[in-house]
């Protein structure tokens, strides 16, 4: 069936199936060519004017143009986070499961707000958020949580009914937070946003492995409390984004419970790992009174999947549960829970279902692999700097980030900077390895986050390998 104008209206589905037949297929087909694809690739300027004198018009037009231009002009465009050579950030190592998923998902669009209509769906979503919950060790029974766009809403959620379960409203002014100078950014604007002023948002010292330091945290809370303040959260975290590193879990919630404070853990990268091999090096979550965990991270799945889990639902319900009169038919019980007496939205997609759909599909033994294999790689990049002797480990392989650093010992600290962020940009340039630079200890080190589980240990060697010939090419090193 040939597109055009006439199709076109909004609820035409034998032209929607018409063009996903068509289209599907070219879209799949760039993404199995991805590991050979450019990695960044910037909008040319005539490009980004083209795609802004794209009018809104009255008439429709074919959807044979319209998909040429998304193609050509807008999603060609973009840096592919889920190359397996992209290393920096948190990468999006995009399952195609979960692109089918997502799709299935779509196609019903269940309201995602509300066990009543949407009951199967809901049964689904919870079963799921009950099994991850289960997998961090809290009480089935107990348990309550919420699937999330993203970490920034799951550890704003937590904070929010933490506050509502430690302090009075009179209170807020008082409270004070407790993070690490390695936790996610997005922990402060939450802080900020449900009312705690920035001042009161403490930052504790990390140790050399950029772990939150125990001691350090027990004197500020007595400080604060000593100075009249309400100490009512602390924020750690099971995998930093800088270095992938777990706070000391057991320590917190020591402190935390000798406290009466709330305890949240920003798994948003590394909770994944709770179903990995090393599922040790998460012990003392289950101790946690919240957890958030990104699905669209180390579990492989498309943007905007992830969940925040609290060990008792009672006080999410207490914080977000509202009854207004349009909604009395279909209230929340002890057996049907909506979802929308959970967090913050209303309205709401079913964004657990890709999630079901990925494990349903995969099994958890090839989960499992997949996430071991981000460990893995990181602990191969490690091995082949330290036999480099113009390298040194700024911080080792843990889950699967590792840090490095160009440093012969005949640079100043300032040359040393501009020569590593010289090679990062090299890279860049080259398009076919990215890894930006982050600061630790305030030096410029090379970060690589391999989570991809396409990512071969010929990739990796082939990455240290023209670091190094770089190196040669800037007369640092002999050939």
């Amino acid at each position: 069936m040939t597109s055009n104008n006439n199709d076109a209206n909004l609820f035409n589905w034998e032209e929607a199936k018409a063009s996903l037949t068509k289209f599907m297929p070219l879209m799949v087909e760039e993404q199995i060519h991805t590991a050979q694809s450019n990695i960044v690739n910037p909008l040319p300027e005539a490009k980004k004017q083209a795609i802004i004198d794209i009018p809104f018009q009255e008439e429709p037009r074919s959807a044979d143009e319209v998909m040429h231009e998304l193609n050509e002009l807008v999603y060609k465009y973009r840096t592919k986070q889920s190359h397996p050579r992209f290393f920096s950030f948190i990468p999006l190592a995009l399952s195609p499961i979960s692109v089918v998923g997502e799709a299935i998902n779509s196609f019903y669009s269940p309201y995602g707000g509300s066990h009543t209509l949407s009951e199967g769906m809901a049964v689904a979503e919870k079963k799921l958020m009950n099994w991850m919950g289960e997998q961090i060790g809290y009480p089935v029974k107990e348990l309550g949580g919420l699937f999330v766009s993203g970490g920034s809403m799951a550890n704003l959620t937590a904070s929010i009914v933490a506050r509502d379960e430690k302090l009075k409203e009179n209170e807020l002014v008082k409270g004070t937070v407790y993070v690490s100078d390695q936790t996610h950014s997005s922990v402060a604007k939450g802080i900020r946003i449900m009312g705690i002023p920035r001042a009161n948002i403490r930052k504790v010292k990390t140790n050399d492995a950029f772990q939150m330091i125990a001691e350090d945290l027990q004197k500020q809370i007595e400080q604060d409390k000593a100075d009249g303040m309400i100490p009512f959260l602390i924020v750690g975290s099971c995998g930093t984004t800088n270095t992938g590193s777990i706070d000391p879990l057991h320590q917190l919630a020591d402190i935390s419970e000798a406290n009466d404070m709330w305890l949240h853990i920003d798994g948003a990268y590394g909770a994944s790992a709770i179903l990995s091999s090393h599922r040790k090096l998460l012990d003392g979550i289950e101790r946690s009174d919240s957890v958030s965990w990104d699905g669209h991270k180390w579990l492989f799945q498309t943007y905007g999947c992830a969940v925040v889990i609290c060990k008792d639902r009672q006080a999410m319900s207490r914080t977000f549960s509202e009854n207004p009169e349009y909604l009395t038919d279909i209230q929340s019980d002890d057996s049907n829970i909506n979802f929308w007496d959970m967090g913050i939205e209303l309205t709401a997609p079913a964004r657990g279902m890709r999630l079901w759909y990925t494990l349903q599909r995969v099994g958890l033994k090839e989960m499992r692999n997949a996430i071991d294999k981000g460990f893995e790689n990181a602990q191969h990049f490690e091995t082949l700097f330290r036999q480099q002797p113009h390298f040194e480990i700024v911080s080792p392989a843990q889950l699967s980030i590792v840090n490095v650093r160009f440093n012969d010992g005949k640079h100043s600290e300032q040359e040393l900077n501009q020569i590593n962020k010289k090679l990062s940009e090299l890279s860049t340039k080259r398009n076919n390895a990215i890894y930006y630079t982050t600061l630790l200890h305030n030096k410029t080190v090379l970060r690589f986050c391999c989570m991809h589980p396409l990512l071969t240990k010929q990739d990796v060697e082939q990455v240290v390998d023209q670091i190094n010939e770089d190196l040669v090419s800037l007369g640092l090193i002999e050939p």
